[in-house]
């Protein structure tokens, strides 16, 4: 039997469906470090840019969102280096290492195969069916 598992009264909640919001961020934080090596802020504004309903309106947020790049630097998925090139403070640049590759490799082809089955189901049921 369908339960939801969460309190959000408005919106999906990820583990309904099996997935995560955590797993998203992860793959998120890979895919944009694939592109290059950036700052952890950048990071999750890129997120907000990328998964709205993810936007960092809190401290809890952004807590959350470095406890999962220390995460992926234990795991050997990304590394960080301390910036003290710039006027300010010291700042952590993340790069993806050939692991992290490897893992964001084997997401993309996970997400592709459940887009497929995602397409399947949808085009088996109607809106109408379900009111």
């Amino acid at each position: 039997m369908y339960r939801r598992s969460c309190r959000r009264e408005v919106g999906s909640c990820f583990s309904d469906i099996g997935i995560s919001q955590n797993f998203w961020t992860r793959a998120w934080f890979l895919a944009l470090l694939s592109k290059g090596k950036t700052y952890g802020y950048e990071l999750m504004k890129s997120i907000s840019r990328v998964m709205p309903a993810a936007e960092v309106q809190s401290s809890s947020i952004a807590g959350n969102y470095y406890r999962i790049l220390r995460a992926l630097e234990r795991d050997g998925l990304i590394t960080s280096e301390w910036d003290t090139s710039g006027s300010g403070p010291a700042r952590r640049i993340y790069s993806i290492t050939e692991h992290g590759k490897e893992e964001l490799n084997s997401i993309v082809k996970y997400i592709e195969q459940t887009g497929q089955f995602v397409k399947n189901f949808l085009s088996n049921i109607t809106r109408e069916e379900v009111k």
